[in-house]
Order: C-alpha cells, then structure tokens, then sequence
C-alpha cells in the first residue's frame, strides 16, 4: 500500500490554517517546546524497554541519537550496555535540559551533549546512529535531506536504525495508520511502508538490511551502500 495515495497532494498541515506558522515555529514558544520535549520523553519511556528487548545492541561502542530529545531512550541503551558510550544530538536548547535525564539512570559520565541541526551536520565517525520518530515528522524531500547528512557523518561500517511504526497491508495495522492520519494534520510528515522506506534509504546512499519488530513499532536497520 502506497500511503501518498491516500492524501490530498494540495493539503497543508492543519496546524498552519489554524495557528499561521508551522508546528516547528509554534513550538519556540518556549512554553509550548517545554510540554513537547516533555511528551516525547514519556513516550520513549513507554517503549524504551521493548526496543532494548528486540533489537541487539550491543556490537555498538558509541551510538548517536540523533534528534534525541531529553534523551530518555539513549540513556535506556546505555544503561542496558555498560561499556557503551552515547552522544545526545538535538537542538541547543533541548539538549540543554537532558543532563537531569541521562543522571537519572547513571550514565550521564557515558555521554555528550551536543547541539545543532541535523539539517546542517550531526557528529561524526561513531558507529550507531539511531532516530525515534524524526523521519516520520517529514515528507520525503525533507527525510532525504536528513538521511543524508547523516550518511556524510557516518563511517562506511556503521548502522543507521530508525525507530519507527510501519504501515501494513490493508486492514492490518491500523494503528499505524492512524498515526499517518495525525502526521500529515500537524507537522506535514508520514507514515511508511518497508517499501517507502528502501526508497528513502536509496535515495540517500543506504541499503535497508533488515526490520525488526519491537512493540508497537520496528528497528528499520539501514547500512552505507
């Protein structure tokens, strides 16, 4: 199933018409970012556990977590792996409040923060980088953009893992496709089939090597071709 034909080409996100900027600029309110970062790391929370179960991560001597909020699911990783180390990659000001995170489960000492836009570059040469629910934020040209910018950063070695819900067949999974539903009304972006996702990894100099189901979504696994 092909999740763009199910859309209106001409519809923008709801969240423009009703607020008149987009839901990135709405949420510099700092307010507003505050009640965000704060969900997304709950929401890590309820699903930490289940991805740590179903996908091996213990080959990996640094991962990146790339849009990584307040770092609540890197820091289950790297209390699951005690000789791991992490770095936290997020805007400035989230990754300015992440430390109290990191501390809560002993493994700040294991990690850096750092800051900027994975538009721009993210931090190179390790050999994991990890994304929980960014490329589903964006629609394709924007998810391309990111992909490879991560590319340029890593090492031919290295592991890409999205951490995402996948949209099924008809009539099969329909939670994901709810959440499809949800992302193109607030910031514009999608849900995908394995198949959307091997051509977003094509188009990027990735491979998909493998899905792995974990709760209620997947590790999507991609290399450097």
């Amino acid at each position: 199933m092909d999740t763009a034909s199910a859309r209106c080409a001409a519809a923008g996100p709801a969240t423009i018409d009703l607020n008149g900027k987009s839901v990135w600029d709405y949420r510099l309110d700092p307010e507003q970012a505050s009640i965000f970062n704060r969900a997304m790391t709950e929401m890590s929370r309820g699903g930490a556990e289940a991805i740590i179960e179903a996908y091996d991560f213990s080959p990996f001597q640094h991962v990146v977590d790339v849009g990584g909020g307040q770092g609540l699911m890197l820091a289950a990783i790297l209390a699951a792996h005690s000789k791991m180390r992490g770095t936290l990659f997020d805007q400035p000001k989230v990754v300015a409040s992440a430390e109290t995170v990191l501390q809560s489960f002993g493994v700040a000492d294991r990690c850096d923060f750092i800051g900027g836009s994975f538009f721009e570059s993210v931090p190179e040469g390790r050999d994991a980088y990890i994304m929980r629910a960014v490329i589903h934020d964006w629609e394709d040209a924007e998810a391309v953009a990111i992909l490879k910018v991560c590319r340029r950063a890593m090492p031919d070695t290295a592991k890409l893992l999205l951490i995402e819900m996948m949209v099924g067949s008809p009539n099969a999974m329909p939670r994901a496709k709810f959440m499809d539903l949800t992302m193109l009304v607030l910031p514009g972006g999608r849900e995908r089939t394995s198949e959307e996702y091997a051509a977003l990894f094509e188009k990027s100099g990735f491979k998909l090597t493998r899905i792995v189901p974990a709760g209620r979504g997947a590790v999507i696994e991609a290399q450097p071709m």
